[in-house]
């Protein structure tokens, strides 16, 4: 996931918590999860070896 995807995705979570997304949100959140789940491997062809030298996400 990009820092700008990040950024897209913590915006909506925050209009879901708070009750205000309507459907123009619901749209832009399902093509957002399309566009991330696109560029994820399935998890059954992942390598974890090859993540164990990454540093990790926070």
């Amino acid at each position: 996931m990009s820092p700008e995807q990040l950024l897209i995705l913590q915006k909506l979570s925050r209009l879901f918590e708070d009750g205000a997304a309507g459907p123009d949100q619901i749209k832009q959140l399902s093509e957002l999860l399309a566009k991330i789940n696109h560029h994820t491997e399935p998890t059954d062809e992942l390598n974890l070896d090859k993540f164990s030298s990454r540093t990790p996400f926070l």
